[in-house]
């Protein structure tokens, strides 16, 4: 995992000095919530709530043709899970954090000026998630006992970036994450079988050089 974090850092820097790449910093404050199929989970199963979480990292965009950019990066991404249940007719609700390492792939197009060094964006892509951590966070029984190591999201955002002087460029906007995998590897017998998908929503901060 070392290995490949580092052989990423060094092809976006690369990438930069032999091409046009914007390298940059970003912040997003984010909520965290999640999709729940309880088709043959129990009677009753759904998810417990909304969690805020704070993803941060680096990010490269690539122009491959005027207005069109190829983005990715490296975000510390975490995430959470709720449920709520009955077990033999008590009530269960129960939470988990998750952290992830995310690898976004996706495009951005720009429209021209709309003010002075003011552009307007649209992205679209998907990302490849590497779990790093899960924890029951709850005081309740174990109802997911094993999360899957690999998570992967739809990708939709759109936002407003301003160049400063000749290579300074600040943007904001907000990312829209809908989880494409099945998170849940193994659960309690009490669960039964269930689906469970995460989304993210977030205000995407930051600054590009």
């Amino acid at each position: 995992m070392t290995r490949f974090i580092l052989l990423l850092l060094f092809v976006i820097s690369y990438t930069g000095i032999q091409a046009q790449v914007k390298l940059g910093v970003q912040l997003s404050p984010t909520l965290s919530f999640n999709r729940i199929d309880d088709d043959e989970a129990l009677v009753g199963t759904g998810n417990d709530g909304i969690g805020g979480r704070l993803m941060a990292g680096i990010l490269a965009d690539y122009m491959f043709q005027e207005n069109y950019y190829v983005s990715s990066g490296l975000f510390f991404t975490p995430k959470r899970v709720g449920i709520a249940t009955t077990v033999d007719t008590n009530p269960v609700e129960e939470a988990y954090r998750l952290h992830y390492l995310q690898i976004p792939a996706s495009v951005k197009l720009f429209t021209n000026e709309v003010a002075l060094d003011t552009r307007i964006y649209f992205q679209a892509g998907f990302t490849l998630e590497l779990k790093i951590l899960e924890d029951n966070i709850s005081d309740d029984v174990t109802l997911i006992t094993d999360f899957r190591p690999i998570d992967s999201s739809l990708l939709l955002g759109t936002g407003v970036e301003h160049q400063f002087g000749y290579s300074t460029i600040v943007f904001g906007g907000f990312s829209y994450r809908r989880g494409l995998v099945n998170v849940v590897k193994s659960t309690n017998a009490a669960l039964g079988n269930v689906v469970i998908k995460n989304d993210l929503f977030s205000l995407d901060l930051g600054v590009k050089f």
